[in-house]
């Protein structure tokens, strides 16, 4: 009913902060392109990561 109560598995908040990492990383690229590679480059190693859990809710 609620999800109030719920707590992410550690998949989702990382599946979370990748999504954040790349939307962030694509509104920078139009004005600072290193700090927008350096964000990009955090979200590859948070899906690598998410890619060896073989985590199943990744979009390819």
């Amino acid at each position: 009913m609620f999800k109030i109560f719920e707590s992410k598995t550690k998949e989702e908040c990382m599946c979370d902060k990748y999504t954040h990492l790349m939307h962030k990383a694509y509104k920078l690229a139009l004005y600072d392109k290193e700090e927008s590679d350096r964000l990009n480059a955090r979200a590859k190693k948070i899906m690598r990561e998410l890619r060896r859990m073989e985590y199943s809710e990744i979009e390819y």
